[in-house]
């Protein structure tokens, strides 16, 4: 058995670890033939042809989902309170309770969705959510609006034929060592089920980091997109015209989020990113709650503009710097439900920031996101330097013997991971 000489994890630990199975053992001299035999593969054509297979679907699946939750802050300002005859605490309640069931079955959905296949788990959560949201068009009082909101967190939380053998074969390699490859052996990840990998991202500390930021991102995200119509008209505008007024600060925040996230990635570099979007969030906040009690109705909504600008593309580079440095599909997939399920129980939070007693000005609400983007700069400053530490303690750290099998079980905490910083 081929041996790699790498800082060896905690003795319990290693013997602990489950053995591979033959065919799944690979070591580096393995992995560089295997990567000789892909020499040739145009790596930008097939993440191309990837991408124009994947994105345009999984972007529209992604829209409709965030506009069914989120659609309720339009159907407001024309007319749903008065409807249904719901006071503004009852109309907060409709936006909680969706939260509270979204976050209770994301984990295992993520679990089905490996086991089953997307091909099969998506189609089927689609047809969920679309049958919840056709009923939500048909209720009648605050309880019926409850109930549907309740299962729509459900249906939400459950949410390659056209490469060839080869290419998909590349693809493959491609995920199976991502992890490793900065630090000069090659360490396949292990793509087999075993409970050890839910438990191992229940007790990883970078998951509970990647929770907080999550709430410091989705707070604000949450708030606004429950509560800008309403914020917009309350800034003297008719429903009509504070429809349209949102539009244009999600088309600008989604060119920036495209334009970051293109540059984020060509860099392989996640913290100035999210840094900046953050510490833009933090200021569009600022100019709102200064121009709010001013009276100073266009910089409220220049504030608002600037800080959803920076809210996408921080949310995008902190959701995929996570899923970079966790290693291992099962623990990747389930770290990632406990990171959006945990942190969008930050929903239920921001569903109470922008209440109809604190309007026009919303000074509270406001003070709230400044609060969690002040918070959110120093945790990302934190992340950014544990990560580093740890990266250099795996450089400089005496080597002992340890077999490439223990190194693919140990996933991120191998020390041949390198994190994404």
């Amino acid at each position: 058995m081929t041996k790699f000489h790498s800082s060896r994890p905690d003795p319990a630990t290693l013997a602990s670890l489950p053995p591979m199975k033959e065919n799944e053992k690979a070591s580096d001299d393995d992995a560089v033939s295997t990567s000789n035999e892909f020499g040739h593969i145009d790596r930008k054509k097939v993440l191309t042809k990837l991408d124009l297979r994947l994105m345009p679907i999984v972007t529209l699946l992604y829209l409709l989902s965030f506009l069914d939750r989120g659609n309720i802050g339009n159907a407001r300002i024309e007319g749903l309170a008065e409807s249904l005859k719901m006071t503004g605490p009852q109309y907060n309640w409709t936006l909680t309770v969706f939260f509270f069931t979204y976050v209770l079955f994301q984990v295992p959905s993520n679990i089905l969705l490996k086991r089953f296949t997307p091909s099969i788990w998506l189609p089927s959560i689609m047809v969920a959510w679309g049958t919840v949201m056709t009923l939500m068009g048909i209720v009648q009082n605050f309880n019926g609006l409850l109930t549907a909101r309740l299962f729509l967190g459900v249906a939400e939380a459950e949410t390659a034929t056209f490469l060839s053998e080869e290419e998909r074969g590349w693809l493959v390699h491609l995920l199976k060592y991502q992890g490793s490859k900065d630090s000069g052996h090659m360490i396949a990840e292990s793509d087999e089920f075993q409970w050890r990998y839910v438990k191992d991202a229940f007790l990883d500390w970078q998951i509970y980091i990647h929770i907080l930021l999550y709430w410091v991102v989705s707070c604000p995200l949450y708030g606004l997109a429950l509560f800008l119509p309403t914020i917009v008209k309350e800034l003297g505008y008719t429903s009509s015209a504070a429809q349209l007024l949102t539009v244009p600060i999600y088309v600008a925040a989604c060119a920036v989020s495209v334009t970051v996230s293109f540059y984020s990635d060509r860099r392989r570099q996640r913290f100035p990113f999210v840094f900046g979007g953050l510490f833009t969030v933090l200021v569009g906040f600022i100019i709102c709650i200064v121009a709010s009690s001013r009276g100073a109705h266009g910089a409220v909504y220049a504030g608002i503009f600037i800080a959803t600008c920076g809210l996408f593309p921080a949310g995008a580079g902190m959701v995929s710097w996570l899923s970079n440095n966790l290693a291992g599909s099962y623990k990747r997939s389930t770290g990632m439900a406990i990171q959006i399920s945990m942190g969008n129980l930050s929903g239920a939070m921001a569903s109470n920031f922008y209440r109809e007693s604190d309007s026009p000005k919303f000074i509270l609400g406001h003070a709230l996101e400044i609060g969690f983007a002040s918070v959110g700069l120093l945790a990302i400053v934190a992340l950014r330097l544990n990560y580093g530490r740890i990266n250099s303690k795996r450089d400089a750290e005496p080597l002992e013997e340890c077999s490439e099998e223990d190194m693919s079980v140990l996933g991120d905490k191998a020390p041949t991971f390198r994190y994404i910083l």
